[in-house]
């Protein structure tokens, strides 16, 4: 579980608490939700990740240079990552004009930071909704504590702060997902951000030794 209850210490919440009713049931769910989409992108995103991207752009751009069309195409092998997938598109049309060839490049870039990009809009939706839920659950707690001193007619400090320490922890554990998905969010964000401005100025020099290529064939 990726929160720990400090009320579990003095014995005023156990386990059971996320049991105990509906808002406090979903934020165990969501929690568990966040923890996936987490392991999933790391997963993703080491699965894809280039080892040596420095170094497979400028073998490819010295056999561009060379005007060796093909061993630049077997330089990038078959292997599915963004710098790979985008200058492959350049050099499977490198025959084009080169505006021609930069749409390709930059739609070629948007197709992939779209594939990098997903499951961020679930985990931001997280970061948005745990909070609520969690005064939810709060507010819910209060009502049924309160209620039941109502009816019973019987309370005390102990009752009243028991009621009170386990409806907050609503609370808390919606604010410590929230932060949590904040935390990921922007750290994967951050990381897709990077890696397509380096793609991109990978296009631009892409695009300035294709021009020389198709100069010197006439």
């Amino acid at each position: 579980m990726i929160f720990k209850l400090y009320a579990v210490w003095d014995g005023v919440v156990g386990p059971k608490t996320y049991f105990s009713s509906f808002p406090m049931f979903i934020l165990l769910v969501v929690s568990i939700l966040l923890i996936a989409l987490i392991i999933e992108r790391f997963i993703a995103y080491n699965r894809r990740k280039e080892a040596d991207a420095n170094r497979i752009v400028k073998e490819t751009l010295t056999h561009l240079r060379e005007g060796d069309i093909e061993g630049a195409m077997k330089r990038l092998g078959d292997a599915d990552t963004p710098v790979r997938n985008v200058l492959r598109v350049g050099l499977q049309n490198a025959e084009l004009p080169p505006e021609e060839v930069e749409k390709l490049m930059y739609a070629r870039i948007l197709n992939e930071k779209d594939r990098l990009t997903q499951r961020l809009t679930a985990i931001s939706v997280i970061s948005v909704l745990a909070p609520l839920l969690g005064l939810f659950g709060t507010v819910d707690g209060l009502i049924h504590a309160f209620h039941e001193i109502a009816v019973t007619g019987t309370g005390g400090p102990e009752v009243v702060g028991e009621g009170i320490s386990t409806s907050l922890v609503a609370t808390w554990t919606g604010l410590i997902i929230a932060v949590l998905a904040i935390i990921f969010f922007n750290i994967f964000n951050r990381s897709v951000e990077v890696l397509i401005s380096r793609i991109e100025a990978s296009v631009q020099e892409f695009l300035v030794i294709l021009k020389e290529y198709q100069t010197a064939r006439g």
